[in-house]
Parts: structure tokens; sequence; C-alpha cells
């Protein structure tokens, strides 16, 4: 059974011939690797549920009669996937020749670059892409046809603005909740074995 820390400090000081040091780089070195390995299977899973995100969504929007909508929409949650997965090729990357110590801060490092980079995207990009599945949604219904027809081209463009400034908001707020609730608990482990190795090296 794997030792704990209090017990392996109480070893040490104890038996003059054990040595401390190894036994808790050992300590850490595993646990650092089980979690790293935790992080990266649940990313997997997490990129790969895209997969069938998108084939649902193709044929639930073709059933109802939106080909179109549905064959963008599919094709925009299958470029996230490929983007993703890209994105954890170069966690994968990170050296690992270095210490144990430096590898984790790397790491955790490049988990928030990644969640930076993927928080700009959604702001920005989520509505230009949303929006024109919107368009080929509505763009046969007598109420589109209608907002056409009557409401001026100007406030057509503030209707536009507004939902865009919605989809960003709303975007960027569930990513940032999906990410707390998945990685969250990932992330506070990662963040207290780099302040406890951190206090040993004190």
């Amino acid at each position: 059974m794997e030792k704990s820390i209090e017990t392996i400090w109480k070893e040490g000081f104890l038996k003059n011939d054990a040595l401390l040091a190894p036994k808790l780089n050992n300590l850490y070195n595993q646990k650092s690797k089980q979690l790293i390995e935790k992080i990266k299977r649940t990313s997997r899973v997490d990129n790969l549920s895209l997969l069938p995100i998108a084939f649902i969504l193709l044929v639930v929007l073709s059933y109802l009669g939106f080909i179109l909508a549905g064959i963008y929409a599919s094709f925009l949650l299958i470029f996230l996937f490929f983007l993703n997965k890209k994105l954890l090729k170069y966690l994968n990357e990170i050296n690992i020749n270095t210490n144990n110590h430096k590898y984790l801060i790397a790491y955790k490092n490049a988990i928030g670059k990644i969640i930076l980079f993927t928080t700009k995207l959604l702001g920005f990009g989520l509505p230009l892409a949303v929006i024109p599945i919107y368009w080929l949604f509505f763009k046969e219904t007598r109420a589109y046809q209608k907002l056409i027809a009557e409401t001026p081209f100007f406030f057509i463009i503030l209707f536009v603005i507004g939902i865009a400034i919605l989809l960003s908001i709303l975007g960027v707020l569930i990513y940032k909740l999906s990410t707390k609730i998945i990685y969250g608990n990932f992330i506070t482990r990662l963040d207290e074995i780099i302040a406890d190795i951190e206090e040993l090296k004190n």
C-alpha cells in the first residue's frame, strides 16, 4: 500500500539510514504520473464525445428538413474535434526529460494556454459559426420572411449583433462551467502537488 507523506517523514526521523528525499520524490513522481494520465484520459473522452453529437445533429436536423444546417453544424463539431486533438497532442509533446516539478509547471501552463485559446475562440468565433446555422434553420420560415420584409435593415443589423454578443457570452460561460466541472478537481490537485514539492524544496 502506498505510504502517506506523514509516514515517510516519521520513518525519516526514526531511521538514520532512511533516505527521505528519494522516497518523497518517488511518491510525488507516482502521484504526478497518475494525475497526468487521468487528465489525458478525460481529455480524450471529452473530445471524442463531439463525434456522436455531430452525428446526432446531422440526423435530427436532416429529419426535420434542415439538411444544410445539419451538415454545417456537424462540420463545425468535427472541425472542433480535430482542433482539440491537435491541442492535446501539444500537451503530449511537453519535454518529460526535465524534473518532475518543472514538468508539472509546464503541463499546468500548457493547460492554461489551451483554456485561454479556447475561450477566445468561443468568444469571437462562436457567433460567426452559429449565426449561419440560425439563418439556414429559419430562412424558409414565415416569421423570418416577415422580419426581413417589415424591419429596417439597421435594426436587423443591431439584432444580429445582439445575438452575436449573447452567443459569445453564453459560449464562454458554458465553456468555463464545463471546464470547471470536468477538469476543476484535476487542476486543483495539480496545484496542490506543485505547492507540496515547492514547500519541500524550501
